[in-house]
């Protein structure tokens, strides 16, 4: 503390003591208090505490050179977080080491649909600063599942059903908070989306359509390579070039598709 006491009593002595670890137990316990600004989510202890400040804190994930976060940047295992996926992808427990936190079910629809390949990507999704869960494999023509930690009733909780979104190829882009999902719809068609948050769930921003030859496909009423629609489904961009598409969504296309 940098102050030398001398006291000619042992009461005097030990009351100082006393008073002096009171006071550096309270700076400790303050120090460790993790800040609950999104700002400060920059990780230095890796480990999950079971506080209200740092419970669940999203795994630090950096942006690749166009911004994004795909699947495949995700962890796979984080901290104590287990999720066992059952054989026909029907139901999903969420463990915290030992402990049993959640079952998650759906015995109509399942939460995969992808011939039983169920991986486990643990993420920010929603841009919280909450660790969220991604179980499915993400690929053109599959079904995947979401769910998002609600640190008000410590749960996870599924975004939509089965299909709605397919979180096909799914992409974060953390600086402009936008969701993106797609992919294969035919041999020389893409479709994508891109989605924001409100309220817990994603609401549609725009939808992309890549086709090889505008004239074979006249029921997505294109007349370019690139077709940019928003919400209302109102043409924002409509463009034979990859450069002209707004970003990051020529990054998307890379990542989805080198080309």
């Amino acid at each position: 503390m940098g102050h030398n006491f001398r006291s000619t009593t042992l009461f005097v002595v030990a009351l100082s003591m006393a008073v002096g670890m009171s006071f550096m137990t309270g700076c400790d316990k303050k120090a460790s208090e993790p800040s609950k600004t999104t700002e400060s989510l920059q990780e230095t202890d890796k480990t999950v505490e079971n506080t209200d400040d740092g419970y669940m804190k999203a795994p630090e994930i950096q942006p690749n050179e166009v911004g994004l976060i795909t699947l495949e940047q995700c962890p796979t295992t984080y901290q104590n977080l287990k999720v066992e996926v059952t054989e026909d992808c029907s139901e999903a427990k969420i463990y915290d080491g030992d402990k049993l936190l959640q079952t998650i079910s759906d015995s109509d629809d399942g939460l995969v649909a992808a011939g039983g390949d169920a991986p486990v990507y643990f993420m920010d999704a929603n841009f919280d600063g909450y660790v969220d869960i991604f179980i499915g494999p993400g690929r053109s023509r599959t079904y995947s599942t979401l769910l998002t930690w609600n640190p008000a009733d410590k749960q996870f909780v599924r975004v939509g059903k089965l299909g709605t979104p397919p979180f096909q190829n799914f992409m974060l882009y953390p600086s402009g908070k936008v969701v993106f999902d797609g992919g294969s719809e035919s041999a020389f068609a893409d479709f994508f989306t891109s989605y924001e948050w409100k309220d817990g769930q994603l609401l549609k921003l725009n939808d992309l359509y890549v086709v090889d030859d505008p004239e074979q496909y006249v029921e997505y009423d294109v007349d370019a390579k690139y077709t940019l629609r928003d919400a209302d489904e109102k043409a924002v961009v409509s463009t034979d070039e990859l450069s002209g598409l707004p970003e990051p969504w020529a990054g998307v296309l890379k990542a989805y598709m080198p080309i």
